[in-house]
């Protein structure tokens, strides 16, 4: 899904709130880093993809099969 600034800038509002009303910085920081690494999670990550073609079917002879295609994947962040 697309990365959403405004979940994001709304999560660290958040964070600023709790963690105000716990009284500790460590608070902020943890739900500071939990809204960015949900909001860096939540993207897309498309890529296009290359490669050759490969085929089991037999030539026909002297016409040699080969080619190239194209594709789209979808990755993950790690």
């Amino acid at each position: 899904m697309p990365l959403l600034k405004k979940t994001l800038e709304t999560n660290i509002k958040a964070a600023f709130k709790i963690g105000s009303a716990a009284g500790t910085e460590e608070k902020v920081a943890e739900l500071i880093a939990t809204a960015i690494h949900t909001y860096v999670s939540a993207a897309d990550v498309n890529t296009t993809v290359t490669g050759a073609v490969v085929t089991g079917l037999p030539a026909v002879v002297g016409v040699p099969i080969s080619g190239t295609a194209t594709g789209v994947g979808k990755g993950t962040l790690s």
